[in-house]
């Protein structure tokens, strides 16, 4: 049986609210809304402007440039980056160019946490955050209603070209500051993300909130692509800072602008009431025993929240974000000493596969649930069969034509691009990913040459390399720095400063470790070349680092 629509009502009367223009308060202030994901604001000044974010491709950003010149044609004097997110910093080059920046024509300013962020986030599980990331925003579904439809925050995301230049200002908790006659104060608010910056224009008591607020859904306290945890008490406290402000004007970088301030302080506490309730709630069953699962089909909103404008479950989701809490609070064991030692996956699935009666007999019962429109039972019944043999194209089939289904009738986004992305896994149709899981070159020659070397420890084939015991010293020579590679019998310690005691040398410059990562080079062509610089045994070397694994998008995620 199949559903009666294929995009819900509700997601799709929130997404037609998504007019793309130009929206502009108190006269000089313009925010570029539902040009993308996300939002861009531009502040005139009496000789320039101030832009805060930059959208999160160059495409994206190149029709906000247009509008915003249409308005004034004052030089952008600074940019500011609220977070380390890419939807709002990676379309900076369609603004701004590096040369102006370097020339200092053009202040960037963040957070001083922002490309240590930067590196986390795009370090160590780049390959599996931009994975996941793909399923979470449908990133190879068809721009249709059958597809990919918006972001549950904002307007469809669609790959493009990713830019970053790094900020040329820092600072810590709070920057007051003067750019071209505007009065602004730059506050970090840790909630969405440790390094989120809000931009306070005291003397008009206007607020651009960044993503402290997600725009007119209920917020995502934890990210199906990945994330560390979000404590939501933790947000709640950023919320009621913004409160104690009293904005006459709320410009969020996702969603529409608030004016008035009732209506203001309106979103805000039904904004913070929301998280609250469900990080209550979840510990006092928590409290009282019960399991993340038992608790995510009990919980749910108080109606006057449930109801309101901006906290329907478009983006976040109450269920989702039980298990979130739970984990940060006590970990991962719900108290059932069987998940301590699980038989292994196949194993158990084809115990449970014969246990109910064989293969054929549980295929027709998934079979039967898709007539009876239980989509959800249908796929996850066929789950046994493809967890027993990953090969049974039947099931998979099956499990992928109910995903669809399934799919059609959630309002969340995440839950419909999810399903939808492993419907085409289960039918062998993703395409290769393109680029890098770094978020691009530009990325890349940001991060601190140690920080790029100390990513090699976790690329290990461990099991190649159990009886050696070998160090390696990286020597760069334009930023005089040094430190080390160690391998000891399947464990690669990463040494900060180079030891005494070390079989190879190598001395090369910053430069070349960036073409390095993004695969335009090899050290042994280096060494030919002269660019790299060796001292000990070369097939030593070669043996050393061939040990570390390429990193690869290309990795089942559902059918494993």
């Amino acid at each position: 049986m199949c559903t009666p629509y294929t995009v819900h009502p509700d997601l799709k009367a929130h997404d037609a609210k998504m007019e793309q223009q130009i929206i502009t308060l108190n006269g000089n202030i313009h925010t570029a809304y539902a040009y993308s994901p996300s939002n861009a604001t531009m502040i005139e000044g009496d000789d320039g402007v101030i832009l805060v974010d930059t959208l999160p491709t160059i495409e994206f950003a190149e029709p906000v440039v247009e509008a915003f010149k249409k308005i004034t044609d004052k030089p952008i004097k600074a940019i500011i980056y609220t977070h380390v997110h890419p939807d709002h910093i990676s379309g900076v080059r369609a603004f701004v160019d590096e040369a102006d920046v370097e020339a200092g024509k053009v202040e960037i300013i963040a957070l001083d946490d922002l490309v240590p962020a930067l590196v986390r986030d795009s370090g160590v599980l780049a390959p599996v955050l931009a994975r996941r990331a793909m399923y979470t925003f449908g990133f190879q579904l068809p721009l249709n209603d059958e597809g990919n439809v918006s972001t549950g925050c904002g307007p469809a995301n669609i790959p493009g070209r990713r830019s970053f230049i790094a900020p040329t200002k820092t600072f810590s908790e709070k920057l007051e500051i003067e750019i071209c006659g505007v009065k602004l104060e730059l506050i970090h608010v840790p909630s969405e993300t440790e390094d989120q910056v809000v931009v306070w224009l005291p003397d008009d008591k206007v607020l651009i909130s960044a993503d402290v607020l997600q725009g007119q859904t209920f917020p995502n306290l934890y990210a199906l692509r990945g994330t560390s945890f979000r404590d939501p008490m933790t947000w709640v406290d950023g919320i009621d800072r913004l409160r104690r402000m009293e904005p006459d004007t709320l410009i969020p970088h996702h969603g529409p602008p608030v004016e008035g301030a009732a209506e203001v302080e309106d979103v805000l506490t039904a904004y913070r009431d929301s998280m609250q309730y469900l990080h209550d709630q979840t510990v006092r069953r928590m409290n009282q025993g019960y399991t993340p699962e038992e608790i995510m089909s009990e919980i749910t909103m108080p109606d006057h929240l449930a109801d309101h404008e901006w906290l329907g479950e478009f983006y976040g989701s109450y269920k989702h974000s039980v298990p979130s809490i739970y984990s940060g609070y006590v970990g991962w064991f719900d108290g059932d000493p069987i998940n301590l030692d699980p038989k292994p996956r196949t194993e158990r699935a084809k115990n449970y596969v014969e246990l109910m009666g064989g293969r054929d007999q549980v295929l027709a019962k998934a079979q039967q649930a898709m007539t009876e429109g239980d989509h959800q039972w249908a796929a996850e019944i066929a789950t046994w069969i493809i967890k027993a043999d990953t090969s049974d194209k039947e099931a998979r089939q099956l499990k992928a034509d109910a995903m669809r289904q399934w799919a059609y009738v959630q309002k969340n986004i995440n839950w419909r691009n999810w399903a939808l992305t492993t419907a085409l896994e289960l039918e062998d149709a993703l395409k290769a990913p393109k680029g890098m899981p770094f978020g691009g070159p530009d990325s890349l020659r940001n991060f601190p040459a140690k920080s790029l070397l100390k990513l090699l420890t976790v690329r290990l084939a461990a099991e190649d390399c159990m009886d050696m015991t070998r160090t390696i010293t990286f020597n760069i020579t334009d930023t005089d720095e040094s430190c080390a590679l160690e391998i000891r019998r399947g464990v690669c310690q990463f040494h900060v400063e180079a030891p005494k005691a070390q079989d190879i040398s190598l001395h090369l410059e910053r430069s070349f470790l960036t073409q390095i990562f993004l695969g335009q080079t090899t050290y042994g062509e280096g060494i030919a070349e002269g660019s790299v610089k060796i001292e000990g045994d070369q097939k030593d070397f070669e043996e050393f680092i061939s040990l570390f694994e390429q990193p690869s998008m290309e990795m089942a995620i559902t059918v494993r």
